[in-house]
């Protein structure tokens, strides 16, 4: 059993409406000349707001659009560009697959590291993990960084103005920290700081909080989103999807829900699903992997139905047939999905009868509550 704790994060994390006018000064200590990979949907806007911020300053900037996909051949190419320019600084703005390229960007570069995220699906901007996938958009690893970021900075005027999809994505990353980090604690398995430590009282903490602050605020803070207003809420709710939830899964660990994600993405389809999307439904397969009883079970559910994460196979658009459930099983048990941190033996038969089940829980719930809203990422 491991002995030693270990805990991490960012050096720095600033949050609230303007959060990026800070650039200048916050910035300027790590260095002059910033490299900027910007998310492709939102780069002529936001390359503009970000020069009107920096207009003025010290800081010389050279901005850059994401190619789309963090891939090997996308940190090879920004990394010559960071080094052609003689970047000193290398900043992502945008979703999570553009900030991690940045991570992984300004880790080929050894610089520091400045995260802009443009809105709360994950809880990527806090982590030093980078998720590397293959140009067809399959998952190819997790590489751990020596560091999280210096310094993120978390505008939620902006988040506020991104689709709900993406938010109410965040809670379902989110809403799997706590269960997650139980997992692991019960299988004494090392979290992510450099060779894994055992968790630390405050990781389990922030864990434990970032789980109750989506239950008791996700939704009133989705209801104000959709009526385009902000509130404490939303701020307490953004804490906890990018925040809470980055603290949370790094100093303790994921599971069989974020297991899920990985092997999901080995069916033809699934690249059109948020992480967020996919993980929801992974914790539903996780508590039921676990045979967590129905009492339990209940107020999750409930949970992910009003605020439109999915339930079921359906809900994802994908069929669970046998040939995906035999994808997802083989990919889960390849030796590093996270599914070994589970506190007991999984099998593939284990997993096939977790994911039928939970898919057939999923479908009963809406059968049984017909005016529930449509999950989201339904096609």
């Amino acid at each position: 059993m491991i002995q030693t704790r270990g805990f991490g994060g960012p050096f720095r994390y600033l949050q609230g409406p303007g959060a990026l006018k800070a650039l200048p000064q916050l910035a300027r200590p790590y260095g002059r000349k910033l490299l900027i990979v910007i998310d492709a949907f939102l780069y002529h806007d936001l390359k503009s707001l970000l020069e009107s911020y920096l207009q003025g300053s010290e800081l010389t900037s050279i901005f850059h659009q994401f190619g789309g996909e963090c891939t090997l051949n996308e940190i090879d190419r920004l990394s010559q560009l960071g080094q052609a320019n003689r970047s000193e600084v290398i900043c992502g703005l945008g979703g999570g697959k553009t900030l991690d390229t940045a991570k992984l960007t300004a880790q080929a570069l050894k610089k520091p590291l400045i995260i802009m995220p443009s809105s709360a699906s994950t809880d990527a901007p806090v982590s030093a993990m980078g998720v590397i996938y293959q140009p067809d958009g399959r998952h190819l690893r997790c590489q751990l960084l020596e560091h999280a970021p210096e310094l993120i900075l978390v505008d939620s005027s902006l988040i506020a103005q991104a689709p709900i999809r993406l938010f109410v994505a965040g809670l379902g990353d989110a809403l799997s920290t706590h269960f997650e980090a139980q997992a692991n604690a019960l299988s004494h398995t090392p979290n992510y700081l450099g060779p894994g430590y055992q968790a630390t009282l405050a990781g389990a903490a922030l864990a434990k909080t970032c789980h109750q602050v989506i239950l008791k605020k996700g939704l009133k803070a989705l209801k104000a989103l959709q009526k385009q207003k902000t509130s404490p809420d939303f701020e307490d709710v953004l804490e906890a999807n990018i925040l809470l939830s980055g603290l949370g899964f790094e100093n303790n660990g994921c599971a069989a829900a974020h297991a899920l994600h990985t092997g999901i993405h080995e069916i033809e389809g699934s690249q059109r699903l948020y992480h967020g999307e996919v993980v929801a439904f992974g914790l539903l397969f996780q508590l039921i992997l676990e045979k967590t009883v129905p009492k339990k079970l209940a107020p999750i559910v409930s949970f992910m139905a009003k605020v439109g994460l999915p339930l079921c196979f359906s809900d994802l658009g994908l069929p669970a047939s046998p040939k995906n459930l035999t994808l997802i099983s083989t990919r889960l048990l390849d030796g590093n999905s996270g599914i070994e941190a589970e506190p007991f033996p999984v099998t593939k038969p284990l997993i096939k009868a977790a994911l039928k089940e939970a898919d057939h829980f999923g479908q009963a719930y809406r059968q049984t509550n017909p005016h529930l809203p449509p999950a989201l990422c339904k096609p």
